[in-house]
């Protein structure tokens, strides 16, 4: 039923494209004037190069790639991946092994720990391909526009074409502007516009406005249906890897993902979870699963454990189309789709393909970020009114949750809407947010200029702890 209404919207959709285009460059005057509030008080200027035209018709070809530019031999080491061996050692031991750096593990110096500390003992050994499998990122986007900048920063070659869906209504119904388009046709991000495939959704599903759940999956099932079809070369083996905006993959673990067989599919991914800023991590009892007791129990947290995101998120484009049907809201769905239909076409496939869930990322080795309404106290306020109806309990209806100084204390104190304070400090050992391995994604750490304010705790005078 719902790929049925999707296709009608579909159809409906691409006799829309060719007016859209004709009033998009209006839109990118009219949007950049009426931008919602981002993450920072400061963005930094859009990249306005008038030169540059982004098409939302594009459509990409997934490039070819040769391993050789990862892996190479380093004096008498052999077939060492670059970015996970210490070249420098390697070379003037005279060692014919690969000298590991921190975080990476293996023969080849390719795993990184991510993956080493939850390696599936069922699974075949981990070899290195010799041809690079491509991924497809695919995400929905509200007023994310500084995460968007970030992620493609941090993952560059990790991905090779993003799928995003931005529509001009929130999941609650309400109508707002299309931000991101109207930055990208602003010359924003340039140099990547070759691997964005935009899928605009233009219209809301009168559905949506009673059943909140019937539009958290119609966003995602849309996206894909509609952003698949753009783009040419897709082999079986190459994989799909659908996150929310404020989830962000590990580029190590994905380059992993890109250049190793032995793994099964689908894969979960368990990342650090913080909430409001870098500064507070989600927290939970102790019993948490014998891999995260172990490493926190090592590291003597005996009160309360760090709690991690686990969200399935990775399947090959062979499981997309022959189990999914092309709809990638099952590969976040993964495991609730009781009906025979489905179930028949997982049982086939899994005769033929090696299907056994497993999960990357532990404690301390996480496999990315979620970063958890980690706006400024404007964008928290905009994501509180764009939930969905059935986003209980749906905070955005209560006046006093929306009030800036509100919201401005909750960051501060690290208090959740209800009056409880659910989250750990990451201060680090020395008082200093940024002491902390793996605090925040590298491209966001190195740019404290642009996300200042969600990498370090304000105080109550409004400077920084």
């Amino acid at each position: 039923m719902l790929l049925r209404i999707i296709d009608t919207w579909t159809q409906q959709r691409r006799q829309r494209l060719t007016l859209i285009a004709l009033i998009s460059q209006l839109i990118a005057f009219s949007v950049y004037l009426w931008l919602p509030s981002g993450i920072v008080s400061n963005e930094g200027p859009p990249d306005t190069n008038a030169s540059v035209s982004f098409r939302i018709d594009y459509v990409a070809t997934l490039p070819d790639d040769n391993s050789n530019v990862y892996f190479r031999d380093v004096a008498a080491a052999r077939n060492c991946y670059i970015e996970g061996t210490d070249v420098s050692w390697t070379t003037s031991s005279g060692s014919d092994v690969c000298r590991c750096k921190a975080d990476y593990y293996g023969s080849e110096c390719g795993i990184p720990a991510a993956v080493w500390f939850r390696r599936n003992q069922s699974q075949g050994p981990l070899k290195p391909r010799k041809t690079p499998r491509r991924i497809v990122h695919a995400f929905n986007i509200n007023h994310e526009i500084d995460f968007f900048h970030a992620r493609l920063e941090e993952l560059q070659d990790a991905v090779d074409v993003y799928i995003v869906c931005e529509s001009n209504y929130t999941a609650h119904g309400d109508s707002k502007a299309l931000s991101l388009l109207g930055r990208l046709q602003s010359g924003f991000l340039s140099n990547f516009h070759s691997k964005i495939i935009y899928v605009p959704l233009t219209d809301f599903p009168e559905r949506g406005r009673s059943d909140g759940w019937f539009m958290d999956g119609y966003l995602r099932t849309y996206m894909g249906i509609n952003g698949l079809d753009r783009i040419r070369g897709i082999r079986g083996d190459d994989l799909l890897l659908l996150l929310d905006a404020d989830e962000f993959p590990s580029r190590a673990v994905l380059m992993f993902l890109k250049l190793y067989d032995g793994y099964a599919e689908p894969i979960r991914l368990a990342m650090r979870w913080s909430v409001f800023g870098f500064f507070w991590k989600r927290r939970t009892n102790i019993d948490t699963g014998i891999i995260d007791w172990i490493f926190q129990s090592a590291r003597q947290e005996k009160e309360y454990a760090e709690q991690l995101q686990e969200v399935t998120a990775v399947s090959s484009m062979s499981m997309v189309r022959q189990v999914f049907s092309n709809d990638i809201f099952h590969i976040r769905n993964y495991g609730n789709d009781a009906s025979d239909t489905f179930q028949d076409r997982l049982s086939r496939y899994s005769s033929a393909h090696h299907v056994a869930a497993w999960t990357i990322g532990t404690v301390y080795h996480y496999a990315g970020h979620h970063c958890s309404w980690c706006y400024s106290p404007e964008g928290i306020r905009t994501k509180l009114l764009s939930a969905h109806v059935d986003d209980r309990p749906r905070w955005g209806d209560d006046p006093e949750k929306i009030q800036l100084d509100y919201i401005r204390r909750l960051i501060r104190e690290g208090e959740w809407f209800d009056g409880t304070h659910p989250f750990l400090s990451s201060s680090g050992s020395s008082g200093s947010n940024d002491t902390e391995e793996h605090y925040a994604p590298k491209y966001m750490a190195q740019h404290p200029e642009l996300f200042g304010g969600i990498l370090q705790r304000p105080s109550g005078d409004g400077s920084k702890v």
